[in-house]
């Protein structure tokens, strides 16, 4: 083994002491760099966490104050929709306390709401106000009455082997359904808008068990007319005895607007003379009176 000579060591420092300094100096320079750079880098994260959390507090509070004007918005126009139906609905019962049925109904035919040849418009109230059908029975989907249950079976099946299937929105509808019904659209659009497409109770067609609301795919009332069903039913319906009773442009023999989802049950040989005959309403085929309340 080599043996170091006296005094060798400390010469090698006398010899490179500035380069050892120099790599000491660069040694804690670079780590100084490095730390500062650290701290910098560290500092500017938490501030830009701080700044993202202030933005989102920000945020949740915008979110907070609009959710919160939505739903005063909403109450309020709840409350105020509730209180013109309660309205509605305190006058309504007076008039239908007040109705003589025999007088809002002067026709000495089409007059039976247990016949399917029975007139109901704006002309010709059910007699008694309240009548309820005697022979309902449920089936598809559509509460109906005996006279008109088998038929609509048939025709909702062929529907359905068609490729054109329906379903039903509504069906018999009770007196005390239809004030319900009535004086829901008079909260939306008021008396006068509600009489244009609803019926007021005693007056409504679908209190005869008669008559259904169909709809198809997820369109529903106004959309149902631009849907193959739609087009399927207006080749088709007659066969099966039900009529589309509200046409386009029928408005003032009908007394409502058009309703492309609304099929009345008048019997086969009565449907199909009126489609054979372009006959387009129950009015002009029975030569009875429509349009407006009298």
């Amino acid at each position: 083994m080599k043996k170091t000579r006296a005094g060798e060591g400390p010469l090698f420092f006398k010899r490179h002491w500035l380069a050892i300094v120099l790599i000491l100096v660069a040694t804690l320079s670079v780590g100084g760099f490095l730390y500062w750079q650290q701290t910098i880098t560290e500092a500017k994260v938490e501030s830009n966490q701080r700044a993202t959390l202030e933005l989102i507090a920000k945020a949740d509070e915008q979110i907070k104050a609009i959710l919160k004007q939505k739903a005063e918005q909403k109450a309020q126009q709840e409350a105020e929709a509730k209180e013109a139906a309660e309205q509605a609905r305190e006058a309504n019962n007076e008039t239908a306390a007040a109705i003589d049925s025999g007088k809002c109904n002067l026709a000495s035919t089409h007059n039976n709401p247990a016949s399917i040849d029975v007139m109901v418009n704006k002309k010709h109230c059910i007699q008694p106000l309240t009548y309820a059908p005697s022979d309902l029975i449920t089936s598809n989907g559509a509460t109906l009455s005996a006279k008109a249950i088998d038929a609509y079976n048939k025709l909702f099946n062929a529907a359905a082997a068609a490729g054109q299937s329906f379903y039903v929105t509504s069906s018999y509808r009770s007196y005390s359904d239809q004030v319900s019904t009535y004086n829901y659209w008079v909260g939306v659009s008021g008396r006068d808008g509600a009489d244009t497409y609803s019926a007021r109770p005693g007056y409504s067609e679908h209190q005869t068990g008669l008559v259904f609301d169909v709809a198809a795919n997820g369109c529903v009332l106004d959309c149902f007319g631009a849907t193959t069903q739609y087009t399927w039913l207006q080749q088709h319906a007659a066969e099966y005895g039900f009529i589309q009773r509200y046409i386009a442009g029928y408005e003032a023999t009908t007394g409502y607007k058009a309703e492309e989802w609304h099929y009345r049950y008048v019997g086969k040989s009565v449907a199909l003379d009126m489609q054979a005959r372009g006959i387009k309403t129950l009015e002009q085929y029975w030569a009875m009176p429509g349009g407006d309340y009298y």
